[in-house]
């Protein structure tokens, strides 16, 4: 006869505390209490830095499923309705069936798949509003947030997985894998780099100039992290719609879509406007919302951007 288990979980990304976020990123905990034929089992609990609430919240059910013996009835009660819905709604065996391609978080929902075949349990999900005021439930939090709370967590999702999931969410399939025309594009050039930095965006299609920006000192990844923020600003004060904006920095793609500039300049009286120019997009991204996808050039298929400089 299989044991009824019920598992709380909880996780969270406690820089941003927002629920079920997948993006932001920061320190996170998670917090899971087991119960077996209704009697109270374990409490589990771990921790990471660089992480999101989804991560941590599968981290949880992982972590959980681990400590299950024996094939059994498990549900469990979490609050991400995505999560939910993964397995109410049939996405969990599409995944399965494509080899989970294309998906984000694919490194965990392989290990949960592993978890789930090896353990051979009957699952499933139910959402967790109903006795989130619970004192078991509420302790499952208190778990998770005390764990992110802690210093020296390991790394959980290194910047390239980060990127590759930001890119794979905001991706634009065409099928004959060219750039999409209807489009900006950004692009900086930086002499020494840090050094004198001009940034600028122009149409793909015509590559007519929209503006361009000169900077005293500032970087490659600097100039087109602004250069896409100044885009999206400008578009959306003018009312004009933006489908998508194209860059050929990584990192400035990834500090757009984690409201995080982080760069490596140390501030001096001779960037004082670069820093004042972050602090500005960087609240404009915290303030404002877009759906613009912003989407990584592919220059060894397509060439160049359309707004490069050409100095190289």
């Amino acid at each position: 006869m299989e044991d009824e288990v019920n598992i709380l979980v909880y996780g969270l990304c406690e820089r941003y505390n927002l629920s079920h976020s997948d993006t932001k990123t920061g320190n996170g905990g998670f917090g899971a209490i087991i119960f077996i034929n209704g009697r109270r089992t374990e409490e589990i609990s771990g921790g990471f830095s660089n992480t999101t609430n989804a991560r941590m919240e599968i981290h949880g059910i992982i972590a959980a499923l681990q400590k299950i013996s024996k094939p059994s009835k498990i549900i469990f009660f979490i609050l991400n309705g995505n999560i939910i819905d993964t397995f109410t709604k049939g996405w969990f065996e599409k995944w399965r069936g494509s080899g989970f391609k294309k998906i984000k978080n694919v490194d965990l929902w392989k290990k949960l798949d592993y978890s789930l075949q090896a353990g051979g349990h009957h699952i499933s999900f139910e959402t967790a509003q109903n006795i989130r005021n619970s004192a078991d439930f509420q302790n499952a939090e208190i778990l998770a947030k005390t764990m992110a709370n802690q210093q020296n967590l390991p790394n959980d999702l290194p910047q390239s997985l980060l990127l590759e999931n930001i890119i794979e969410t905001k991706s634009v399939q065409t099928s004959d894998n060219q750039p999409i025309m209807d489009s900006i594009c950004v692009d900086a050039s930086t002499l020494g780099n840090p050094g004198v930095t001009e940034y600028r965006a122009v149409e793909t299609q015509t590559k007519k100039v929209i503006f361009n920006y000169y900077l005293e000192e500032a970087t490659n990844n600097i100039g087109e992290f602004l250069g896409i923020v100044h885009t999206l600003a400008l578009f959306q004060k003018e009312k004009k719609p933006l489908k998508i904006i194209y860059s050929d920095s990584y990192n400035a793609i990834l500090w757009v879509q984690t409201k995080m500039c982080k760069t490596k300049l140390v501030p001096s009286d001779k960037n004082r406007k670069t820093f004042e120019l972050i602090e500005r997009a960087l609240k404009w991204l915290k303030n404002n919302e877009f759906d613009t996808k912003i989407l990584k050039w592919n220059t060894a298929l397509w060439g160049e951007i359309p707004a490069d400089y050409g100095r190289k």
